[in-house]
């Protein structure tokens, strides 16, 4: 499983309506007031359904890896929990994730150690630190953007991101900022349809679904 209840202590969520704890060997983040359980799973059918063969028809892996997808380097610079980075190493890309918050770090790193999956090295630090030095083809950044209270309400995953996580849109602008200033090919942000460019920036290209785009900046 990766992490004992020894790993758990030091990252507790200081929210009191959660809970940490070991549910079904993963672990889990307990929501006490209904009593549902958070936590990373690549093996879900939902996934799984993505990753087998619709994963080349994902706008995601269309954005990053262009029409050649080839394999490359790539600095997932927000982590969260995972499901992009491990969607793009099904690809036989070599993945760099980044998760600066210690309970997301915890619930990605169990996630991660109960795949197959060896092709995502995964780091707890600020990636803005990381950024300046590095040595890939793609940056990829996914910031967290507020959802509507109906959307939270649905949505276990993105409420526990709500209410332990938090908003960090400086943060965002600050990696966003970073990565225009790094060695890399080409940068692409995941964001709402209808959201604002991050910093103002006008994209190169631009990859777009039903709720989601894809910003694309050449450099």
């Amino acid at each position: 499983m990766g992490l004992n209840q020894a790993d758990l202590n030091p990252i507790l969520c200081k929210n009191p309506d959660y809970q940490l704890e070991i549910f079904a060997n993963k672990l889990s983040l307990l929501q006490i007031i209904d009593q549902h359980h958070v936590f990373v799973d690549f093996q879900s059918r939902a996934l799984q359904f993505r990753s087998t063969a619709h994963l080349n028809a994902e706008l995601l892996i269309k954005a990053v890896l262009g029409k050649k997808k080839q394999a490359l380097k790539i600095i997932d610079v927000t982590a969260g929990f995972g499901k992009d980075s491990y969607l793009l190493a099904l690809t036989g890309s070599e993945i760099t994730a980044y998760e600066s918050n210690p309970l997301m770090f915890a619930l990605l790193k169990d996630g991660l150690h109960r795949t197959e999956v060896t092709n995502i090295s995964l780091y707890q630090k600020n990636s803005l630190a990381a950024m300046p030095s590095a040595n890939c083809d793609v940056i990829y950044l996914d910031p967290m953007y507020p959802a509507t209270k109906k959307s939270a309400k649905h949505n276990k995953h993105m409420m526990f991101l709500q209410t332990c996580v938090g908003q960090q849109k400086a943060m965002d602008e600050d990696l966003f900022n970073q990565a225009l200033q790094s060695n890399t090919k080409k940068i692409v942000i995941k964001r709402p349809i209808k959201a604002k460019f991050v910093l103002n920036k006008q994209p190169t290209s631009q990859i777009t679904g039903k709720t989601i785009r894809f910003d694309i900046y050449a450099q």
